[in-house]
């Protein structure tokens, strides 16, 4: 099981700001005030001042320091410390795609802390730090960026609204009619977690980010939040972010297996022709089966479920109806005639087959 990214935050007291506040400043342009641009100083609610430290970027490491104003005279400061593994082991290097194994998780809180005490002793060490972010991370390696672009678009179409999640929506500049993003493949549920397939070349592309080779990974990131994290403590019994890194194989393959399964993305996608072949094969009642091949119908049609369950009457799309594709172990989204990907195309088959690989070889 591999990850990418973790946050995790410690409450200063206001002694403890001052002075790492004065030592960080002595570090010049790499520790400063993060000012809100004019259109997010409209939307603030709270009176907040961020400072971060970038000092140890180049080891995937970056500081935030966060303070909240609760009176007109006092605030409570918070640290927060993003880190990536793999930047921090590798240091300077231009590696962006690789991720890190849970194997080596415990080996991190040493390796951190060794290069905080350099630039402060009293950073706090990450092992008194309150996890706050964790992300499961997954290379599929895909044959070419068709079918990259494929399965972003092939999973946007497929997503069940009934599922309880939100999908990430786009929209056009001029008429503002909604749009599904062509880079990503996005679904979060309030502020807990964030299940996004993306296309790493693109990204990197955008962050004018160093990549020759990469372009056919299918990125997969299961991004769990502080109040999911806090459940998870609960269902394996971990009471700090040592046991989570003790434990963090178990808890991926969980996560993922859950989040997948509601998602409704713990299925396989099939051509028209091979779901009409299983439903009437089905040990399901005539009506059912007719029920059921009309969807697969209106699916294939209408470009995407959401569009069938926002148009359609209950009568002929419901969550009953939906629950049997997902008992078949299929989506009800076929492929389409034209696609560059694979019949039949297991997207938990790869996800669970790239979740041991560290790094995707061209």
């Amino acid at each position: 099981m591999t990850f990418h990214t973790f946050e995790c935050k410690y409450p200063l007291s206001g002694s403890e700001f001052a002075t790492i506040h004065k030592e960080l400043k002595k570090l010049g342009s790499s520790y400063f005030e993060n000012k809100p641009k004019m259109a997010d100083e409209n939307k603030k609610t709270d009176n907040i001042t961020k400072y971060v430290c970038t000092a140890l970027s180049q080891y995937g490491i970056i500081i935030y320091i966060i303070l909240r104003e609760t009176t007109s005279s006092t605030f409570v400061p918070m640290l927060i410390y993003r880190i990536n593994p793999t930047r921090m082991i590798e240091g300077n290097k231009d590696n962006y795609v690789d991720v890190f194994h849970c194997n080596n998780a415990l080996d991190i809180p040493q390796m951190a802390n060794r290069l905080l005490n350099e630039i402060s002793p009293n950073l706090p060490n990450i092992e008194i730090c309150s996890l706050s972010r964790f992300d499961y991370c997954v290379n599929i390696k895909l044959e070419n960026q068709q079918q990259v672009t494929d399965s972003i678009k092939l999973i946007n179409q497929a997503f069940d609204p009934t599922s309880g999640y939100t999908q990430k929506i786009m929209f056009h500049t001029k008429s503002y009619k909604p749009k599904y993003p062509k880079t990503e493949a996005t679904f979060f549920k309030s502020k807990r977690v964030e299940i996004s397939f993306y296309n790493k070349r693109l990204q990197l592309q955008q962050e004018d980010l160093k990549d020759e080779w990469h372009e056919d990974i299918l990125r997969a990131e299961f991004r769990c939040f502080k109040s999911y994290i806090n459940d998870l403590y609960k269902r394996f019994d971990i009471n700090n972010i040592t046991d989570f890194f003790e434990n963090s194989i178990e808890i991926g393959n969980y996560v993922i297996a859950y989040q997948l399964k509601k998602l409704k993305l713990d299925v396989i996608f099939r051509s028209s022709k091979s779901i009409e072949s299983i439903i009437k094969n089905g040990a399901f009642k005539a009506k059912t089966k007719l029920d059921m091949l009309l969807l697969v119908e209106w699916v294939s049609s209408h470009k995407s479920l959401k569009r069938v369950i926002d148009t359609c009457s209950k009568s002929t799309v419901n969550k009953k109806l939906l629950k049997k594709f997902h008992k078949l172990g299929i989506s009800v989204k076929p492929l389409p005639c034209r696609s560059s990907l694979p019949e039949p195309f297991n997207l938990p088959g790869l996800i669970y087959k790239f979740a041991d690989v560290k790094t995707v070889n061209n």
